[in-house]
């Protein structure tokens, strides 16, 4: 268990708590509805530059303090090796795995839509214009199914062959701006298939997207949708390609991953979207 000081000592990290206040931020956004596509481009760009770009900037104590590391692949992977290897795991991990597993609770993926560098620009990339037709839409099944056979096979493949599955297909080794070749030729095919895909690698790849995905069905706040305002027209659905819209126009409990982009909010002429309990 971690002690006071040093819960204490993570919460003055700048990289949680400039995250902590992006999360809250969002989480204002979304219960006041006021999230449209240009404060939403103008977040996911300030993300971007404080997460991914700050980090290799001569700014002391403040840029350190923002560094991708571990990144939430890394902050997934990593204790599961250190516990089937050393029979323990480090307080870091445990430390960053509650602040993600504690902000997707108290609002759906708070983290994944709010602090995630990876995810900002893929979703910007995303944004880029191109005939209707162009951008595709997978369905949910089959790109959970993917990343839950990912996430299965990397305990075997861990223990027995001692390959950590996801350093071949981590686009957040980019983020070292070391421009090896592998890292981004994986950070150049993230980006080309997220000006097709919303935000691919969440939904295909990322083991912290599947377990915040998880903690989601519980979240204490999620996006719904106001029946006595909805008028069935469906704009939500056919405009926001995103996976999620349609299991929370049709009510589901179970339902795709919802970043809390506020795209089907921005979308809706009756303002019939809420972020409420």
């Amino acid at each position: 268990m971690a002690t006071i000081t040093e819960i204490f000592s993570f919460l003055l990290v700048p990289r949680i708590w400039v995250g902590l206040l992006f999360c809250i931020f969002g989480f204002f956004l979304l219960k006041t509805l006021k999230l449209q596509k240009p404060i939403r481009f103008k977040v996911l760009t300030l993300i971007f530059i404080l997460f991914a770009i700050i980090p290799i900037l001569p700014a002391g104590w403040f840029s350190t303090g923002m560094e991708m590391h571990p990144s939430p692949v890394c902050a997934t992977t990593k204790p599961i090796l250190f516990f089937m290897y050393k029979g323990f795991v480090p307080t870091i991990f445990i430390l960053i795995l509650s602040f993600i597993g504690i902000t997707s609770f108290i609002g759906n993926k708070l983290y994944c839509g709010w602090t995630c560098p990876l995810g900002a620009i893929q979703e910007l990339a995303h944004y880029i214009k191109l005939p209707t037709s162009w951008k595709i839409f997978l369905p949910f099944y089959a790109t959970n199914t993917v990343r839950i056979l990912v996430f299965i096979a990397f305990f075997p493949l861990a223990i027995y062959g001692g390959i950590s599955l996801y350093t071949y297909f981590n686009p957040f080794e980019f983020f070292h701006w070391y421009f090896a070749l592998y890292t981004s030729l994986v950070m150049l095919i993230t980006l080309i298939l997220s000006v097709f895909v919303f935000r691919p690698f969440c939904y295909i790849l990322c083991p912290i997207g599947l377990l915040s995905w998880v903690i989601e069905q519980f979240s204490l706040h999620k996006l719904k949708v106001n029946t006595k305002k909805c008028n069935g027209c469906r704009i939500c659905v056919k405009k926001a390609n995103c996976p999620a819209v349609e299991a929370i126009v049709e009510g589901k409990k179970l339902r795709p991953d919802c970043h809390v982009c506020g795209r089907c909010v921005d979308l809706c002429p009756e303002k019939a979207f809420e972020f409420k309990r």
